[in-house]
């Protein structure tokens, strides 16, 4: 992989929260399935294929480092004119050049810097839209729409809970297919959101026969369009209704024709592109069938886990559902031979890791008294989750979480575990004497015992288990080693369920288990 696909990290990526046990996902990929090396053939034809594919950026991230905002090159507004009228000529909307369009196209002039960002994006999803957009036979200048929308973000949203590249409401992403639901939000798919938005502004052309009017009621909605042309005295041009639009839509069609205009003429203005993440042309799909775990998928391919799941923004918890039909992952083209060779054994990982957590989570969620909790200033979910006995995990899911931020005055659902009473009857006073001798059977038959059980042990096993103390009902006590699970110590001990093992070791969870930890094991004869 090109050593620019590591750089995410030094641009404070940290879109995967990695929960995961990595040690135990290690475990089931080295032991007991086993990872497949890519025919080395193929991978080399691949290889070959990547090469002329790539893409070569004329534009160093050497002078994007140069280029200053204030000091960099500006035109007259006779010079824009000029340069306006060139794309005019060359695209079925209407560019121009009035106090508004200038007034844009001066606040881009200033924020150069933002322009070159835009540049190293757009290798990354420009020939999605390029190529969708000729499918549905439309003007090829609506690749710059996702600028103004999103700033080429796939994970952007807005305040009214729009999403993705092209800002989908809900609502309206339904209509074309993006679902929405616990694990995924198809908003954020380039791919898929890209057809939908062609689907949805060729609908919109249709409707009002002009690209400006299209545009608006693409950003307000057709109501707001409709009641703006009535109120202008049924006026059927942008500019003509203008004033009567919301004032956000006011600014919408200028601001297209400003990205337009600045894409156009970013070397005029020596603007230099930030070196991308990743290009188009770097990138490949794969289609997935069954649930998928994109940190068992980084770990078994060697692919940082930030970078794929920049790759893959539309998974929320970076899961791909079981049973999700037409569903995809991006992959960098150089481990799709890998991932398909060993596509089965990481499916059945992350199936098993998914049971392992699932297990675990019910178990320490089933009972519990439900409680609200306000947001106060200084709170983050760890002291949350620390003052009321549970995980962020926890947390996240009781209250559908996306990420980890909170605001003052937010209202959070949290279960507070109920103690358990153990009531026993009270046992008849026994003379000191008549209990020390019980006391004194009851360890010697427990010697005789663990004896029985210690000769039938296969003695390579020792190294893995530390018996530092017996005690009644043929237990031991194993000694947490590092990278231990819940589900790793399980299965060593055949017979062992994960109940019986927190049944005996009250309080016990994956955050609890730390190194040198001693918990109880119960054997079997």
């Amino acid at each position: 992989m090109k050593p620019v696909l590591f750089s995410l990290f030094c641009f404070g990526f940290s879109f995967l929260g990695i929960t995961q046990d990595t040690a135990f996902i290690d475990s089931l990929l080295i032991n007991k399935y086993q990872l497949e090396k890519d025919d080395p053939v193929v991978a080399a034809l691949d290889s070959m294929l990547y090469f002329y594919q790539n893409l070569d950026p004329k534009l160093t991230s050497e002078k994007f480092k140069q280029t200053d905002d204030k000091l960099s090159k500006e035109f007259s507004t006779e010079e824009i004119r000029q340069k306006l009228l060139l794309l005019d000529e060359k695209t079925p909307f209407s560019f121009p050049l009035n106090s508004v369009t200038e007034e844009y196209i001066r606040m881009y002039e200033q924020r150069k810097k933002s322009i070159a960002i835009f540049m190293a994006r757009k290798e990354m999803y420009f020939p999605i839209f390029e190529a969708l957009l000729l499918k549905y036979k439309l003007p090829l200048e609506l690749k710059y729409l996702p600028i103004v929308e999103s700033a080429l973000k796939p994970t952007a949203e807005s305040w009214a809970g729009a999403a993705g590249l092209w800002q989908f409401m809900y609502n309206t992403g339904k209509q074309y297919g993006l679902e929405v639901n616990s694990y995924l939000d198809l908003r954020k798919d380039p791919y898929k959101s890209t057809e939908a938005a062609c689907k949805h502004l060729k609908k919109l052309h249709k409707i009002y026969g002009n690209w400006e009017l299209a545009l608006a009621a693409y950003n307000a909605g057709g109501g707001n369009v409709n009641k703006a042309i009535r109120k202008s005295g049924g006026k059927t041009t942008y500019w003509e209704i203008y004033s009567y639009l919301p004032k956000e839509t006011r600014g919408y069609v200028p601001a297209f024709i400003a990205v337009n205009y600045m894409m156009n003429y970013a070397n005029d203005y020596g603007i230099a592109a930030v070196e991308p993440l990743a290009s188009h042309s770097e990138i490949d799909t794969v289609h997935v069938a069954h649930r998928l775990d994109l940190t068992v998928t980084a770990r078994a391919l060697d692919i940082p886990a930030d970078f794929l799941k920049y790759l893959n923004p539309t998974y929320y918890h970076g899961i791909v559902p079981e049973n999700s039909g037409e569903l995809c992952i991006y992959l960098p083209k150089e481990k799709v031979g890998e991932f398909l060779v060993n596509r089965t054994l990481i499916c059945e990982t992350s199936k098993e890791l998914h049971l392992a957590y699932e297990t675990n989570e019910a178990s320490n969620s089933v009972s519990g008294k439900k409680s609200k909790y306000r947001v106060r200033k200084g709170d983050y979910l760890g002291k949350i989750a620390s003052a009321n006995g549970c995980s962020v995990s926890e947390l996240m899911k009781w209250n559908n979480l996306k990420s980890d931020k909170l605001h003052i005055g937010q209202s959070l659902v949290v279960f507070k575990p109920i103690p358990k009473v153990k009531v026993e009857q009270s046992p008849k006073p026994k003379e000191k004497e008549e209990v020390e001798e019980e006391q004194e059977e009851e360890v010697e038959e427990t010697k005789e015992a663990i004896e029985k059980i210690v000769e039938k042990k296969d003695t390579t096993k020792t190294e893995e288990t530390v018996v530092t103390e017996y005690a009644p009902h043929s237990f031991i006590l194993y000694k947490v080693k590092s990278g231990d699970s819940l589900v790793s110590i399980i299965n060593q001990f055949p017979g062992l369920s994960l109940k019986e093992l927190k049944d005996h070791n009250k309080g016990l969870t994956a955050e609890s288990l730390v190194e040198g930890k001693e918990i109880k094991i119960i054997q079997y004869d």
